[in-house]
């Protein structure tokens, strides 16, 4: 089992108790179960280095580091086209999503969270064909062009700006 824990401020002063989440589902978890756990005999528990989600620190290249890899992939839970639920959680044995640079690298496009979005491989492919847009608002929210109309994307899902659906080819 994997347990992440986002914290911020307002956690002290929150009225939910709710400080965590689980990788692979998403769902919340307050303080006193994460304790429960942490006491069962027999848990394991691993301390990674902070990720700060909303960081900026761009590299040169074309490749992705490690932590600029995890920061997206903690942001963005699915695949960010319109509707897809392709997961890219952390404890999925093979990820499904690739990391696809919003701006291109070779158009001056940054390797930085803020650049990248996570598209499952179709997704991606669709993108590259051109039959697809996207634009970068803010980390973590997407607006989608197509031949049929225009999707936001966001931590709360699709929000529809037409009515048709996107095109899967």
């Amino acid at each position: 089992m994997e347990l992440v824990l986002h914290l911020s401020t307002g956690v002290s002063t929150s009225s939910t108790n709710t400080v965590g989440r689980f990788a692979n589902t998403r769902a919340p978890i307050s303080a006193e179960q994460i304790k429960t756990w942490i006491r069962t005999p027999g848990a394991t528990v691993t301390v990674r280095p902070v990720l700060d989600l909303a960081g900026h620190q761009p590299v040169d290249s074309y490749e992705i580091p490690d932590r600029i890899r995890r920061q997206v992939t903690l942001r963005d839970h699915p695949c960010v086209f319109p509707h897809c639920t392709v997961s890219t959680s952390p404890t999925t044995a093979t990820s499904r999503c690739d990391l696809d640079h919003a701006t291109p690298h070779g158009a001056g496009g940054l390797t930085c969270q803020c650049n990248l979005a996570p598209l499952c491989r179709g997704h991606h492919r669709l993108k590259t064909a051109g039959r697809m847009t996207y634009r970068v608002l803010t980390p973590g929210t997407y607006l989608w062009t197509g031949p049929t109309g225009q999707w936001l994307v966001d931590p709360t899902g699709t929000h529809d700006l037409h009515a048709t659906d996107p095109p899967d080819q």
